[in-house]
């Protein structure tokens, strides 16, 4: 009986920090649909989403991405890529994976940094951690390109690779931002790219414990095929390519 009530406690308490995380969860959702470029709002939705998903994934509720052996054995580790030199990346050969993505950063003028690099406090914050370094990596791989749509897209790509919430969380702002304006065209191409996105990536091979940085020097189409990544339906990726040849 004693520790049916303890129980019972600590339901009720993890069922207040699910609500505290979710308002915040909401709040910036509310924000970021008025403002899809305030990336600040996309890292308080991961934040307080990862909180939710290391309780859920302790209690074993849902299918654990860390029970990929090598991701596990990079959390044990403490894996943590040291930052890109986009400079040195860009020089790289046009069709590898470094030199496409160089010239990706350098052609948008994007950082790589533009994210706050902590200590995680638990695995699915590191795992989100991992995901902000690598984030423009998988838009090379995907071919997907940094418009609202393709970033809709890159989110149902992580939610085919695993339980995403922030993934779900996102793609619902942009639905309810195309809703709420009453551009129910942008609300089908939304739709669309998530659910190309989220079928590419269940087909594609588990890419969460992939060490890009080790396959810079490696052809992009080669790392492509080896992990079975493809969108069809999406912006294809040789074009994209044959653009960043072009600007260098």
């Amino acid at each position: 009986m004693i520790a049916t009530r303890v129980q019972q406690k600590i339901e009720k308490q993890r069922k207040r920090y699910y609500r505290k995380n979710n308002l915040l969860s909401l709040y910036a959702v509310f924000r970021l649909a008025r403002n899809p470029q305030a990336t600040k709002y996309v890292f308080m939705i991961g934040d307080t989403q990862d909180n939710i998903g290391e309780s859920e994934r302790r209690l074993g509720r849902f299918s654990d991405p860390f029970a990929n052996a090598e991701l596990e054995a990079m959390w044990q580790s403490g894996f943590r890529a040291p930052n890109y030199d986009i400079e040195a990346l860009a020089k790289m050969p046009p069709d590898t994976l470094g030199g496409v993505y160089g010239r990706h950063m350098k052609s948008l003028g994007l950082r790589p940094d533009y994210y706050q690099d902590v200590t995680p406090r638990h695995r699915m914050q590191y795992l989100r951690l991992r995901m902000r370094q690598t984030h423009d990596i998988w838009h090379v791989l995907t071919g997907l390109g940094t418009d609202e749509f393709d970033e809709v897209g890159i989110q149902g790509f992580y939610a085919g690779q695993y339980t995403s919430s922030m993934a779900a969380i996102i793609a619902a702002a942009a639905f309810l931002k195309s809703v709420l304006r009453g551009r129910f065209h942008e609300l089908q191409k939304h739709v669309d790219s998530f659910c190309e996105g989220y079928c590419a990536g269940k087909r594609a091979k588990p890419l969460l414990a992939v060490k890009w940085e080790e396959l810079w020097g490696e052809n992009l189409e080669t790392v492509r095929r080896r992990y079975d990544i493809e969108l069809p339906g999406m912006r294809a990726a040789k074009p994209v390519v044959r653009e960043l040849k072009a600007v260098a």
